[in-house]
């Protein structure tokens, strides 16, 4: 028991595309961020570091991409590989085959792969010539495009045709075959593509690696920006993969004030979550703010009214629990651990008031020759606490045993298995971890579980109802916290 708490009882493959195509020289530098008329993509800069250097490729194929991380392995085309295509592996999320563009990374020498280029960064650069804006349009890249029509759409336009896409896609229809509704189609795309890279360029620049910016943009999509920047904590609760100190530091990185009620309402959220490790479902307030005044390094006076505001918008409960010497104190728990605790009290308040006897054959057995029994088989004695414990556990609905290390709880269980066998009982034995499991199979010479395996839990799923499980009036369940 804690010293003042209860115990918390795809890889997606894009299709590949061939596309022809080559750097085209003279492409412009990069401009304003977001703009597909100019240079956009994953980096605030084209500048390398020192130790970086630069490569201008066209992107020609995608051989593997994982669109959780953003990580891509693509074979791109160079002015000096001729017809030989490079391979370039690193995070390219937002790259479409087809585009100019500039990679900032290492060169490397794979063991089986050979030479490639390791990508740390890139921006796109959008083709400058006619060969290259039309090898450009008709990738696939911006739907409602194909070859066919890329090729009539430059020849009307010539290399201006990106720019009328960019700020007038209404004169599309002047191409013959575009009418209003592909023409929206085709704008709508060109400004789908142009969002992502301004996100992806806004987060790079406050920061934030590539993989956790893939999970941002999936989660919040065209309102990424406003909330990285408004909300930066929402990230802790909403993005896996981003904790409560990662957003801490994108919301320095913003902007937000080291006093700000928001980092103070989300640390206290994460000194709940920290204190959760050490087994703690709940902490008393004193100890709450007196915890979170030195993780956040603030004022606690400071802490108190955001406390309260958290409180008032549920974002973590505040009740009145028994203190260690019977008086009442203030108890915070974050949302899922009160509501945990209240599914047990209740599930354990069900088992006690059901009028079905679980075990029938012990309401009248000779415990002292029970006990004689079990000390010829075991070929030791229970102590008086571990014969109350034994009784208690094979008359009673529920019981739970605890006690600190060496304190006989082991040869406890031992004993109350054996004797459930002997009256033949089944006895279904689980614990939370498969190690732990190990250890109560050994430990009872019974069949042991996990609880998951035992539920058939799979990921994502719901547990099998209980008629599935061996529950019956002659069963004992034995469950070991660790």
């Amino acid at each position: 028991m804690g010293k003042f708490s209860r115990h918390a009882t795809g890889l997606a493959y894009p299709r590949p595309r061939q596309v022809l195509g080559r750097l085209a020289r003279g492409a412009p530098r990069l401009g304003v961020p977001g703009r597909m008329v100019a240079v956009t993509g994953q980096s605030p800069s084209p500048v390398a570091p020192p130790s970086l250097s630069v490569l201008e490729a066209v992107l020609e194929r995608i051989t593997y991409a994982n669109e959780d991380t953003g990580d891509t392995i693509a074979r791109v085309a160079t002015g000096r590989t001729g017809p030989d295509l490079l391979t370039v592996a690193g995070p390219l999320l937002g790259a479409q085959v087809g585009e100019s563009l500039r990679l900032t990374g290492r060169w490397s020498s794979h063991p089986r792969y050979g030479r490639q280029f390791e990508v740390h960064s890139y921006t796109t650069v959008l083709p400058a010539t006619i060969q290259g804006i039309r090898r450009y349009l008709g990738s696939g890249l911006i739907k409602g495009i194909g070859p066919v029509m890329a090729e009539r759409m430059v020849a009307h336009f010539g290399a201006g045709i990106l720019a009328v896409i960019e700020t007038e896609p209404g004169r599309l229809i002047e191409v013959h075959g575009l009418g209003p509704k592909r023409t929206k189609k085709i704008a709508d795309a060109w400004e789908e593509q142009k969002a992502i890279k301004e996100v992806m360029v806004f987060l790079s620049g406050v920061g934030v690696s590539t993989s956790l910016a893939v999970r941002i943009y999936k989660k919040y999509a065209g309102a990424s920006i406003t909330i990285v920047k408004n909300e930066p904590y929402r990230l802790a609760s909403d993005v896996w993969g981003i904790g409560f100190k990662t957003a801490d530091t994108i919301a320095q990185a913003v902007g937000i004030a080291h006093d700000s009620p928001q980092r103070i309402k989300a640390g206290l959220q994460y000194t709940l979550s920290q204190a959760t490790d050490n087994g703690h479902c709940y902490l008393p307030q004193p100890n709450l703010i007196t915890d979170a005044a030195k993780i956040l390094e603030v004022d606690r006076e400071l802490i108190g009214p955001c406390l309260d505001e958290l409180v008032a918008a549920e974002g973590v409960v505040r009740e009145l629990v028994p203190g260690e010497r019977g008086d009442l104190l203030p108890a915070v728990y974050l949302v899922a651990f009160h509501r945990a605790e209240r599914s047990l009290a209740t599930g354990l308040l069900a088992l006690l008031n059901s009028r079905q006897e679980r075990l029938p054959a012990f309401a009248a057995v000779d415990w002292g020759k029970a006990l004689r029994w079990l000390r010829a088989r075991t070929g030791q004695d229970l102590a008086p606490a571990q014969q109350e414990a034994a009784q208690l556990a094979l008359t009673q609905k529920v019981a739970v045993l605890t006690g600190g290390p060496g304190c006989g709880k082991s040869f406890t269980v031992r004993s109350i298995v054996e004797l459930a066998a002997a009256k033949n009982a089944t006895v279904v034995l689980a614990s939370p971890t498969g190690r732990a499991a190990k250890r109560l199979a050994e430990l009872t010479g019974h069949p042991a579980a996990t609880v998951h395996r035992l539920l058939q839990l799979q990921p994502g799923g719901d547990p099998h109802t209980t008629a599935t499980i061996p529950w019956t009036r002659t069963s004992l369940w034995w469950m070991s916290p660790r």
